[in-house]
C-alpha cells in the first residue's frame, strides 16, 4: 500500500476516555455516574467531529501535525490530571484527545483517498482501521491491568506517556516525510 507510515491510527488517544475515563472520574469526582462518564465521551467525540470540520481545508501535513500536537498535549494534560486530581485537566485531556483523534482520522483517510488506487481503497481503509483499533483496545486493557498492580495514577501515567511518545514519533514521521506525499487534492 505504501502509505502506512503516513496514516496515523487515530483512535488510541480517545481510548483513554472510553476505558479509563470512568475510573478516573470516579476517583477524581468520587462518583460512579455513567452519565458523567458518558458526557465526557460525548464531548470528546463532538470535539473530534468539530476538529474535522475546522481543519478540512488545510493540507494533510498540517492536519496530521496538528493532530499529533493535540494528542501530545492531551496526554500531558491526562498525566497532569491524574497526578493533581484535577477534573478540569481531565476534561481538557478528553477535548484534546478528541481533537487529535478527529484530525488524525481525517488526515489518514484523506491520504488513503489520494494515494491508494480505487480498487484497493477498501483494503487500505480496513488496514488503517485495524492499525488504529487494535492498539486502541490493547493499550487501555494493558493500562487497566497495570493500574490493578501499581494503582490508577501510575497506570494512567504510563498510558499517557506511551501515547504521548507515539504521537511525538508520528508527528516527527509526518514532518520528515516528502512534501509531495502530503499535498491535498483539490
Amino acid at each position: 500500500m505504501g502509505t502506512s507510515s503516513w496514516g496515523s491510527p487515530s483512535s488510541r488517544p480517545a481510548s483513554f476516555v472510553l476505558s479509563l475515563g470512568p475510573s478516573l472520574l470516579a476517583g477524581l469526582l468520587d462518583t460512579t455516574s455513567p452519565v458523567v462518564a458518558g458526557a465526557m465521551a460525548f464531548v470528546m467525540f463532538l470535539t473530534a467531529t468539530g476538529a474535522q470540520f475546522a481543519v478540512q481545508r488545510l493540507d494533510r501535513r498540517t492536519i496530521l501535525l496538528a493532530g499529533a500536537v493535540s494528542t501530545t498535549i492531551g496526554m500531558g494534560a491526562l498525566i497532569a490530571a491524574v497526578r493533581a486530581s484535577s477534573v478540569p485537566l481531565l476534561v481538557a485531556a478528553a477535548l484534546l484527545a478528541g481533537a487529535g483523534q478527529g484530525m488524525g482520522q481525517l488526515g489518514g483517510l484523506s491520504l488513503l483517498n489520494s494515494s491508494v488506487p480505487p480498487s484497493r481503497l477498501a483494503e487500505a481503509n480496513a488496514a488503517l482501521n485495524v492499525g488504529g483499533y487494535v492498539p486502541a483496545g490493547v493499550l487501555p486493557v494493558t493500562a487497566g491491568y497495570l493500574s490493578d498492580v501499581v494503582g490508577l495514577t501510575a497506570g494512567a501515567t504510563v498510558f499517557g506517556a506511551v501515547l504521548m511518545a507515539l504521537a511525538l514519533v508520528g508527528g516527527l514521521v509526518v514532518r520528515a516525510g516528502p512534501p509531495s506525499a502530503q499535498r491535498k487534492e483539490a
